[in-house]
Protein backbone atom coordinates (compact mmCIF):
# COMPACT_ATOMS: atom_id res chain seq x y z
CA UNK A 1 0.00 0.00 0.00
CA UNK A 2 1.31 3.44 -0.95
CA UNK A 3 2.00 5.66 2.05
CA UNK A 4 2.26 9.36 1.22
CA UNK A 5 3.74 10.35 4.57
CA UNK A 6 6.44 7.71 4.25
CA UNK A 7 7.19 8.92 0.72
CA UNK A 8 7.65 12.46 2.09
CA UNK A 9 9.97 11.19 4.81
CA UNK A 10 12.05 9.28 2.28
CA UNK A 11 12.26 12.31 0.02
CA UNK A 12 13.63 14.29 2.96
CA UNK A 13 16.12 11.48 3.60
CA UNK A 14 17.71 12.04 0.17
CA UNK A 15 18.03 15.78 0.79
CA UNK A 16 19.97 15.30 4.02
CA UNK A 17 23.78 14.94 4.19
CA UNK A 18 25.14 11.40 4.49
CA UNK A 19 28.56 9.98 5.23
CA UNK A 20 28.17 6.92 3.02
CA UNK A 21 28.19 6.96 -0.77
CA UNK A 22 25.34 4.46 -1.12
CA UNK A 23 23.17 2.03 0.81
CA UNK A 24 22.25 -1.54 -0.09
CA UNK A 25 19.23 -3.00 1.70
CA UNK A 26 18.85 -6.78 1.76
CA UNK A 27 15.58 -8.40 0.70
CA UNK A 28 14.02 -11.81 0.18
CA UNK A 29 12.87 -11.39 -3.41
CA UNK A 30 15.06 -12.12 -6.42
CA UNK A 31 14.19 -8.92 -8.31
CA UNK A 32 16.47 -6.01 -7.36
CA UNK A 33 15.87 -2.26 -7.60
CA UNK A 34 18.63 0.29 -8.23
CA UNK A 35 18.55 4.10 -8.00
CA UNK A 36 22.07 5.38 -8.81
CA UNK A 37 21.00 9.02 -9.31
CA UNK A 38 18.96 9.48 -6.12
CA UNK A 39 21.40 12.26 -5.16
CA UNK A 40 23.47 14.66 -7.28
CA UNK A 41 26.18 13.05 -9.38
CA UNK A 42 29.26 14.36 -11.16
CA UNK A 43 29.85 13.46 -14.81
CA UNK A 44 32.90 14.73 -16.66
CA UNK A 45 33.37 17.36 -13.97
CA UNK A 46 29.80 18.66 -14.22
CA UNK A 47 27.22 18.39 -11.45
CA UNK A 48 23.99 16.75 -12.60
CA UNK A 49 20.64 17.09 -10.91
CA UNK A 50 19.56 14.57 -8.30
CA UNK A 51 16.64 12.23 -8.98
CA UNK A 52 15.52 11.69 -5.36
CA UNK A 53 12.12 10.22 -6.18
CA UNK A 54 13.84 7.19 -7.70
CA UNK A 55 15.33 6.52 -4.27
CA UNK A 56 11.92 7.09 -2.68
CA UNK A 57 10.37 4.50 -4.99
CA UNK A 58 13.18 2.04 -4.29
CA UNK A 59 12.72 2.37 -0.52
CA UNK A 60 8.93 2.06 -0.81
CA UNK A 61 9.27 -1.10 -2.92
CA UNK A 62 11.68 -2.50 -0.35
CA UNK A 63 9.11 -1.85 2.40
CA UNK A 64 6.18 -3.26 0.45
CA UNK A 65 7.70 -6.23 -1.38
CA UNK A 66 10.97 -6.89 0.46
CA UNK A 67 12.94 -6.38 -2.75
CA UNK A 68 16.67 -5.84 -2.26
CA UNK A 69 17.52 -2.27 -3.23
CA UNK A 70 20.59 -0.10 -3.72
CA UNK A 71 20.61 3.69 -3.95
CA UNK A 72 23.09 6.54 -3.78
CA UNK A 73 23.17 8.74 -0.67
CA UNK A 74 26.15 11.00 -1.35
CA UNK A 75 27.85 12.51 -4.37
CA UNK A 76 31.52 11.49 -4.23
CA UNK A 77 32.30 13.32 -7.50
CA UNK A 78 31.23 10.22 -9.39
CA UNK A 79 28.43 8.86 -11.53
CA UNK A 80 27.70 5.18 -10.97
CA UNK A 81 25.68 5.07 -14.19
CA UNK A 82 28.55 6.40 -16.33
CA UNK A 83 31.97 5.79 -14.77
CA UNK A 84 33.98 2.77 -15.91
CA UNK A 85 34.74 1.78 -12.32
CA UNK A 86 32.33 2.35 -9.46
CA UNK A 87 32.05 1.03 -5.87
CA UNK A 88 28.28 1.16 -6.39
CA UNK A 89 28.44 -1.15 -9.40
CA UNK A 90 30.94 -3.41 -7.63
CA UNK A 91 28.65 -3.82 -4.62
CA UNK A 92 25.62 -4.36 -6.85
CA UNK A 93 27.41 -6.99 -8.92
CA UNK A 94 28.61 -8.86 -5.82
CA UNK A 95 25.16 -8.87 -4.26
CA UNK A 96 23.50 -10.13 -7.45
CA UNK A 97 25.99 -12.95 -7.88
CA UNK A 98 25.88 -14.06 -4.23
CA UNK A 99 22.11 -13.82 -3.76
CA UNK A 100 20.89 -15.39 -7.01
CA UNK A 101 19.15 -12.24 -8.22
CA UNK A 102 17.33 -12.93 -11.49
CA UNK A 103 16.30 -9.43 -12.66
CA UNK A 104 17.43 -5.83 -12.16
CA UNK A 105 15.29 -2.69 -12.50
CA UNK A 106 17.37 0.51 -12.67
CA UNK A 107 15.30 3.64 -11.99
CA UNK A 108 15.93 7.13 -13.39
CA UNK A 109 14.04 10.39 -13.95
CA UNK A 110 13.37 12.18 -17.22
CA UNK A 111 13.50 15.95 -17.51
CA UNK A 112 10.00 17.43 -17.05
CA UNK A 113 10.04 19.19 -20.44
CA UNK A 114 9.96 15.86 -22.29
CA UNK A 115 6.61 14.69 -23.65
CA UNK A 116 7.37 11.02 -23.07
CA UNK A 117 6.28 9.88 -19.64
CA UNK A 118 8.16 6.58 -19.46
CA UNK A 119 11.26 5.44 -21.33
CA UNK A 120 12.28 1.78 -21.22
CA UNK A 121 15.96 1.19 -21.95
CA UNK A 122 16.97 -2.26 -23.15
CA UNK A 123 20.44 -1.66 -24.57
CA UNK A 124 19.00 -2.36 -28.04
CA UNK A 125 17.64 -5.59 -26.53
CA UNK A 126 21.07 -6.77 -25.42
CA UNK A 127 20.36 -6.13 -21.74
CA UNK A 128 16.96 -7.75 -21.89
CA UNK A 129 16.13 -9.96 -24.84
CA UNK A 130 12.95 -11.69 -23.64
CA UNK A 131 10.06 -9.54 -24.86
CA UNK A 132 7.70 -10.89 -22.22
CA UNK A 133 9.37 -8.71 -19.60
CA UNK A 134 8.93 -5.63 -21.75
CA UNK A 135 5.28 -6.57 -22.21
CA UNK A 136 4.91 -6.92 -18.43
CA UNK A 137 6.19 -3.38 -18.01
CA UNK A 138 3.98 -2.01 -20.78
CA UNK A 139 0.92 -3.72 -19.31
CA UNK A 140 1.59 -2.33 -15.84
CA UNK A 141 2.17 1.25 -17.01
CA UNK A 142 -0.77 1.13 -19.43
CA UNK A 143 -3.12 -0.19 -16.75
CA UNK A 144 -2.39 2.86 -14.62
CA UNK A 145 -2.75 5.26 -17.59
CA UNK A 146 0.61 6.90 -17.03
CA UNK A 147 0.97 8.28 -20.53
CA UNK A 148 3.32 7.81 -23.45
CA UNK A 149 5.77 4.92 -23.06
CA UNK A 150 8.72 4.68 -25.45
CA UNK A 151 11.29 1.91 -25.81
CA UNK A 152 14.88 2.92 -26.43
CA UNK A 153 14.26 6.64 -26.78
CA UNK A 154 15.41 9.12 -25.65
CA UNK A 155 17.72 6.74 -23.72
CA UNK A 156 18.53 3.17 -24.76
CA UNK A 157 20.93 2.21 -21.92
CA UNK A 158 23.42 0.78 -24.40
CA UNK A 159 26.53 2.55 -23.07
CA UNK A 160 28.63 -0.29 -21.58
CA UNK A 161 29.04 1.35 -18.17
CA UNK A 162 25.41 2.14 -17.49
CA UNK A 163 24.16 0.06 -14.58
CA UNK A 164 21.89 -2.08 -16.74
CA UNK A 165 24.48 -2.77 -19.46
CA UNK A 166 27.23 -3.48 -16.96
CA UNK A 167 25.14 -5.86 -14.88
CA UNK A 168 23.65 -7.64 -17.89
CA UNK A 169 27.15 -8.22 -19.25
CA UNK A 170 28.78 -9.24 -15.97
CA UNK A 171 25.96 -11.05 -14.17
CA UNK A 172 24.09 -12.45 -17.19
CA UNK A 173 20.62 -11.50 -15.99
CA UNK A 174 17.93 -9.38 -17.67
CA UNK A 175 18.25 -5.68 -16.79
CA UNK A 176 15.84 -2.87 -17.58
CA UNK A 177 16.49 0.86 -17.26
CA UNK A 178 13.26 2.75 -16.57
CA UNK A 179 13.19 6.53 -16.96
CA UNK A 180 10.18 8.25 -15.40
CA UNK A 181 9.12 11.80 -16.20
CA UNK A 182 9.82 13.98 -13.17
CA UNK A 183 6.44 15.71 -13.41
CA UNK A 184 4.81 12.40 -12.44
CA UNK A 185 7.04 12.05 -9.37
CA UNK A 186 7.20 15.54 -7.84
CA UNK A 187 4.72 15.55 -4.97
CA UNK A 188 4.16 19.29 -5.35
CA UNK A 189 3.30 18.96 -9.06
CA UNK A 190 -0.29 19.11 -10.30
CA UNK A 191 0.62 16.20 -12.57
CA UNK A 192 1.94 14.04 -9.74
CA UNK A 193 1.25 10.34 -10.26
CA UNK A 194 3.69 8.98 -7.69
CA UNK A 195 1.19 6.53 -6.21
CA UNK A 196 0.23 5.18 -9.65
CA UNK A 197 3.90 4.85 -10.63
CA UNK A 198 4.56 2.95 -7.40
CA UNK A 199 1.62 0.61 -8.02
CA UNK A 200 2.71 0.00 -11.62
CA UNK A 201 6.26 -0.83 -10.55
CA UNK A 202 4.95 -3.13 -7.85
CA UNK A 203 2.78 -4.98 -10.37
CA UNK A 204 5.73 -5.19 -12.75
CA UNK A 205 7.90 -6.82 -10.07
CA UNK A 206 5.17 -9.34 -9.24
CA UNK A 207 4.64 -10.13 -12.94
CA UNK A 208 8.36 -10.81 -13.39
CA UNK A 209 8.28 -13.09 -10.38
CA UNK A 210 5.22 -15.04 -11.48
CA UNK A 211 6.21 -15.12 -15.14
CA UNK A 212 2.74 -14.06 -16.25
Amino acid sequence: MFKLEMAKQYEDFFHRPHDRSFELLDGERKIMISAPHSVEQTRNGNIKYAEPQTGVLAKLLHDELDCPVIFKTRNCFDDANFDKTSPYKDALKEYILTHNIVFLIDLHQLAPYREVKINIGTGNFKNISDLKYINFALEAFTKHRLGVVQIGTPFDASYPYTISSYIASNCHIPCMQIELNSKMLWMESEECELESVFEALKEFVLAIESGK
